[in-house]
């Protein structure tokens, strides 16, 4: 990104309808497993702040479809005769909030049994549930219609997944991390079209010698700041998972039983909806994942040997060594955040992965890729 923040606005049908480059500030975040949020604070009189104070119309940052985004809210913010606007939204995979995952009745899917259920590539499992419930539904009133999938690749792990009455952006959330696959929708105005498209980063760790590695520290001066977090208040390690039955005749599998002793986390999972011991299995698995410790890195990324965008991008695996705990670790860019101010100018925020290596269980020194 350049120092230069030029706002394009467009309307809920992707026609433009005005610029703004002379906003006060602007922050855009991206997210790679889910929606990021903006907010954008500009005088009225200038160019492009009615346009922006429309809910429901688009904004494409400095020409880029990576960051586009939709208007959501407003305030109007007036003091001792200084007004402002104040307008926040998200990026465009917001859109996806607005549909639930629907299961197909049985005369659609005899199979169901009330569930959407897809096996397939961690790929083809999301743009199953973007094509069934946002772009091709059955029934068409639910569908987007400036809403395409890019074409299905058959990338990730193989895996069963089943959903129903779910917010579907929540749901593809989940399936992305359990998966390590983000996802995208981004604006495309010149074919007047927004695009689903999965996320799936490339290793710039130092574990690799095929691309040039990226590395953060402190003493690279590439960081500004930073600030490491673990919490372990959902930590769970050993699942009993029940299926469907009751009392005695209630199946129940234990996922991860090995673990002893104080390393040792039990929970029990609901699984009443799987019909069979694969499904129980794997629905099982899904759920004990989402009970993983977690553990985050936001830090404030200095434009020195690395520049976001061109070296490294969001979903990659690069280098972080933390020098307080001795750690050296393999992250996913998990979030950026481009923030333009008036007065100081243009920064970049980066957050790396929630799944950080166990350092109760894992040496200091050794390298993990998460």
């Amino acid at each position: 990104m350049t120092d230069i923040c030029e706002i394009r606005v467009y309307d809920p049908q992707l026609n433009w309808i005005g610029v703004c480059a002379t906003a006060e500030s602007m922050r855009f975040e991206r997210e790679l497993y889910g929606a990021g949020a903006f907010e954008i604070h500009v005088r009225p009189e200038k160019s492009g702040a009615i346009e922006l104070a429309t809910p429901g119309n688009f904004i494409i940052i400095n020409g880029d479809p990576a960051w586009s985004g939709i208007i959501r809210s407003f305030s109007v913010i007036e003091s001792r005769g200084q007004a402002e606007f104040a307008i926040w939204g998200e990026s465009c995979a917001g859109i996806l909030k607005q549909r639930v995952v629907v299961p197909p009745t049985q005369a659609q899917d005899a199979a169901a049994l009330g569930w959407d259920k897809i096996t397939g590539s961690a790929k083809a499992v999301m743009k199953h549930y973007v094509s069934l419930q946002a772009v091709e539904p059955y029934d068409p009133v639910r569908a987007f219609p400036l809403l395409r999938i890019e074409e299905n690749q058959n990338r990730g792990q193989s895996f069963s997944w089943q959903a129903r009455y779910s917010i579907l952006l929540d749901e593809l959330s989940d399936i992305g991390k359990y998966a390590g696959m983000g996802f995208a929708v981004t604006a495309h105005v010149g074919e007047k079209q927004l695009a689903f498209e999965t996320v799936l980063g490339n290793d710039r760790s130092k574990n690799q010698d095929i691309v040039s590695p990226v590395s953060f520290n402190m003493e690279y001066q590439n960081l500004a700041d930073y600030t490491y977090t673990e919490d372990y208040s959902n930590y769970r390690t050993t699942a009993y998972a029940g299926g469907d039955g009751k009392d005695e005749n209630r199946p129940v599998i234990i996922l991860d039983g090995d673990i002893s002793g104080i390393l040792r986390f039990e929970t029990f999972i609901d699984c009443s909806n799987a019909k069979n011991t694969a499904e129980l299995q794997a629905l099982g698995w899904q759920k004990l994942s989402e009970m993983a410790a977690a553990k985050n890195v936001e830090a404030s990324a200095l434009p020195k040997a690395y520049i976001f965008g061109q070296d490294y991008f969001l979903g990659d695996l690069v280098t972080l060594y933390i020098s307080r705990l001795g750690l050296n670790i393999s992250a996913r860019v998990t979030s950026a955040v481009e923030i333009w101010e008036r007065q100081s100018g243009h920064k970049t925020e980066i957050r790396f992965g929630e799944k950080l290596p166990n350092i109760f269980t894992t040496s200091l020194k050794k390298e993990v890729i998460l």
